[in-house]
């Protein structure tokens, strides 16, 4: 593979296939749950092929649910960097390139698979922790994006995210959050006992599940001006529709790779967390369940 390479930063592309499968200390003893997961990192979901896959159903998800890649109010004639922090499988930075062809697009991830597609040539994919600091300059960026790492980032580490998501942005320049949180409406009595483990286990290993209600406030404290905050409800299960079924998928191929977590914090048993799982299914596909998404975003 050729090295993607930007000034004097050069980046060696790395296949998540080509890397040795990596389990948590206490694995679950069940073939259907050895995932692969990040060691010495604080990333709590897989790092495989499979989560490759969820994570490109969830990019077009998304973008199906907010009819745009973003939300903040940009002005297109000037964006010339933008700034995709946790990019995954870089979905999003490539067409964000499409879109802003003057602009140059930076994604950076613990880990990033190669894109199968030809890449624009205004992008760039970098490796590395923003919980060690993001490498690149004050006042770089005019557009930083961050979506749906909650269970990345320790709840004592986000004020030390948050700053160097605001060093990293130029003056005038807008940083917007896309975040989960643990609500759900209608929830039936499996779903609420799954998120209960969650919440416990998170808290147990030192995150903070309900983060995404708090980012305005966060954002407040940065600074930022025009800070705007939008609680989305979207339906889960068939009652949603093509939307609603769409989500469905994406949560229960999202709640497998939290098994470790729940196993090593809170003893849950492999037969019990496929129980409630099942049940949870059952009860998506019977109640009016509304799951809610949250924005923010703000101008420095």
């Amino acid at each position: 593979m050729e090295p993607v390479g930007v000034g004097s930063v050069l980046v060696q592309p790395q296949a998540l296939e080509q890397h040795p499968t990596v389990r948590l200390p206490q694995p679950p003893q069940v073939a259907a749950f050895a995932r692969r997961y990040l060691i010495d990192t604080d990333y709590l979901l897989p790092k495989d092929l499979i989560e490759a896959n969820r994570l490109d159903f969830q990019h077009f998800y998304l973008k199906h649910v907010l009819k745009s890649n973003y939300l903040a109010p940009l002005d297109k004639e000037r964006v010339r960097s933008i700034l995709d922090v946790g990019c995954g499988t870089g979905r999003w930075v490539i067409e964000m390139a499409r879109a802003f062809p003057q602009a140059r697009v930076y994604g950076i991830d613990l880990e990033w698979s190669t894109p199968s597609q030809k890449l624009p040539p205004n992008v760039s994919f970098l490796q590395g922790d923003v919980l060690q600091g993001l490498p690149f300059s004050e006042h770089t960026f005019d557009y930083v994006h961050q979506r749906l790492l909650a269970m990345g980032i320790p709840a004592k580490r986000w004020p030390f995210l948050l700053q160097e998501l605001q060093r990293v942005t130029a003056p005038g320049g807008w940083i917007e959050l896309f975040e989960g949180g643990d609500t759900f409406v209608n929830a039936g009595p499996a779903l609420r006992l799954f998120i209960e483990w969650y919440r416990q286990a998170s808290k147990r290993a030192g995150y903070d599940p309900a983060i995404a209600d708090r980012l305005g406030n966060l954002f407040q404290g940065l600074g930022l001006h025009h800070v705007r905050l939008e609680t989305l409800s979207v339906p889960v299960g068939p009652w949603g529709r093509h939307e609603g079924v769409m989500l469905q998928k994406n949560l229960m191929a999202t709640f497998p790779g939290l098994f470790p977590l729940l196993q090593q914090q809170l003893n849950i048993e492999e037969g019990q967390f496929n129980t409630v799982l099942r049940e949870i299914n059952r009860e998506i596909e019977m109640l009016q369940i509304e799951y809610q998404y949250y924005v923010v975003y703000g101008q420095k």
